[in-house]
């Protein structure tokens, strides 16, 4: 089987690292490589990781070579990826023991270059919050709607692709990648393995916490990566907004909206 290449950032993720690392360690799927990448950490994650790289080989422990923020903690990893396959995990998620196994075997199979799959939500104590599901497909005009492919659900593959390296700005830096790889005319769809394989854990002091800053990043997406216009970031915003509500007043609804797009 192909060698994976899971990516790891870390920042002061001690409460959840070591679970999130045996999320990864108890795949049935087993040619993998962990790189985890600490982004000047002041708690003792990093120590936490270096144990488990100890105990198993196929897990490194590196330092963030480029910009601080999670973008360059993730290509600090990718410089040093061997896997044909690039998969994402933060430290304080988790993946179900067999994803890697079904995703990789949907993408050999149905020869895709580059999936996702659906994910649910728990918080911060490990608590289901919610499930959400996502389009059968996703191309470069339905990413602008809103952002469909969850980060910690991704693989892709770098004999079609090559090692795409993360846009380096503060949020929403993994829609960047998405509208990256599908206006670099190497791929026109984005597939989903339409079973559920990972849990985000939300919480209240990230990033995606502050909503309005959120919002100005994901227009600065689109006109820098997704080709938009001034009004049409606007009127797409206005778009994301809306759906955005939907998602967290109404799953239900929007899992059976997104599954039909």
């Amino acid at each position: 089987m192909p060698l994976v290449s899971v990516i790891m950032p870390n920042y002061n993720a001690s409460a959840h690292i070591a679970e999130a690392i045996q999320s990864v360690v108890k795949q049935t799927f087993i040619d993998w490589e962990l790189i985890i990448c600490d982004d000047e950490s002041d708690d003792n994650s990093i120590f936490i990781a270096r144990e488990f790289a100890l105990i198993d080989s196929r897990i490194s422990v590196i330092k963030n070579k480029h910009l601080k923020g999670a973008p360059g903690a993730r290509n600090s990893c990718l410089d040093l990826a061997k896997g044909r396959y690039i998969a994402f995990l933060d430290s304080d998620d988790l993946w179900l023991p067999d994803k890697l196994s079904l995703q990789i075997d949907f993408m050999m199979r149905e020869e895709i270059s580059f999936s996702y799959s659906y994910h649910s939500v728990i918080d911060e104590s490990g608590l289901y919050i919610a499930s959400y599901k996502a389009p059968k497909r996703v191309d470069r005009v339905l990413m602008k709607f809103s952002n469909f492919i969850p980060c910690l659900t991704v693989v892709y593959d770098t004999k079609s692709l090559g090692k795409v390296y993360q846009p380096n700005i503060q949020k929403r830096n993994d829609f960047a990648l998405w509208l990256k790889i599908l206006n670099s005319g190497k791929v026109d769809f984005a597939y989903c393995l339409q079973i559920e394989t990972a849990k985000y854990r939300a919480n209240s002091y990230g990033l995606s916490s502050k909503k309005m800053a959120t919002i100005y990043y994901y227009k600065k997406c689109l006109r820098e990566f997704g080709g938009v216009s001034l009004l049409g970031a606007e009127f797409l915003s206005v778009l994301y907004i809306i759906l955005g509500a939907v998602k967290a007043k109404l799953g239900g609804f929007y899992n059976r909206l997104v599954v039909k797009l």
